[in-house]
């Protein structure tokens, strides 16, 4: 099996969540939120390919010239590893390869206010949403810290039978929780599991609260009308820059599946009670708004 223990010197250092290689040439690393130049063990494009193609192999995926982008999410000693790849010559004119590390460590809300993530008067409120099980929405841009603080909610009802719906593992629960994870076509393209279909599955599987880790499509369409007849307590996350783009964020998608404007703004308001907000800025990512979703709305 090809061993991710080439890179094992740059991601023992402390603070990396992202690794990039641009083929051979430039590698970079984000530490502590800063973008660096770090080692590139790969001699030429040759030596890159002939890696990053074992080890998805190694993992049950395929990159060749029939299917140059794929991506894999592996368990490995330095934490949870999504990995992302472009075969160079197709798509890219290098081979180009992306790591997002999470962390092994789990952190709480009160690790988060340590952090200066969290405010005092925000873990109070925090803790206060999940455990009067309010349904929540938790919005940021890529890599703000969104999967992150959702996590350390749900740390605090550990307990509970939480079913977590994801495209890629990363919240990770453990406890009583139970993990749902899509699946693309095969090489017959035929196959494909999405977020809908494990979300209508989920609701017979006697949840005490459902997660999804990022709604963007028919899944928040059933996510919502779960919520709104009696599916309390539950959560997601939603690409969105900030706090006001929550409402046109949220009708733009439900739109895509034929849904009624007016419909799908009570639809909302009914469903969703909270709005929390993180964001990145410099080296650090905090949550900036708490607010209730009937604030988002005209």
């Amino acid at each position: 099996m090809q061993s991710i223990d080439l890179l094992s010197e740059t991601f023992n250092q402390e603070g990396l969540t992202d690794l990039l290689f641009d083929g051979c040439g430039a590698a970079l690393a984000e530490i502590n939120s800063q973008l660096v130049k770090v080692d590139n063990p790969f001699l030429d494009e040759e030596s890159i390919q002939l890696w990053i193609k074992n080890l998805l192999s190694d993992w049950g995926a395929r990159l060749d010239l029939a299917k140059p982008i794929a991506e894999v999410t592996i368990a490995t000693e330095f934490g949870l590893l999504r990995i992302h790849a472009v075969l160079g010559g197709e798509c890219s004119t290098r081979t180009q390869i992306s790591i997002r590390r999470h962390s092994i460590t789990k952190l709480t809300l009160s690790d988060l206010v340590t952090r200066k993530t969290l405010d005092d008067s925000q873990l109070v409120l925090l803790k206060q949403i999940i455990r009067s099980r309010d349904n929540f929405v938790i919005v940021g841009g890529t890599g703000s810290g969104k999967t992150t603080l959702l996590k350390a909610m749900l740390d605090e009802v550990a307990q509970e039978r939480i079913i977590t719906i994801e495209d890629t593992p990363e919240l990770n629960l453990g406890g009583n929780a139970v993990s749902l994870v899509t699946r693309g076509n095969n090489h017959e393209g035929v196959g494909q599991i999405s977020l809908g279909a494990l979300l209508r599955e989920a609701l017979r599987m006697r949840p005490d609260r459902i997660v999804i880790g990022e709604a963007r499509g028919e899944e928040l369409l059933v996510l919502l009308q779960a919520l709104n007849t009696g599916h309390s307590g539950s959560g997601f996350t939603l690409h969105a820059n900030n706090y006001s783009e929550v409402q046109s964020r949220l009708l733009t998608i439900l739109s895509g599946t034929g849904v009624n404007h007016d419909f799908a703004k009570k639809l909302i308001r009914n469903s969703i009670s909270w709005v929390i907000e993180v964001s990145r800025a410099n080296d650090s990512r905090k949550v900036v708004a708490i607010k209730r979703m009937a604030e988002a709305f005209d």
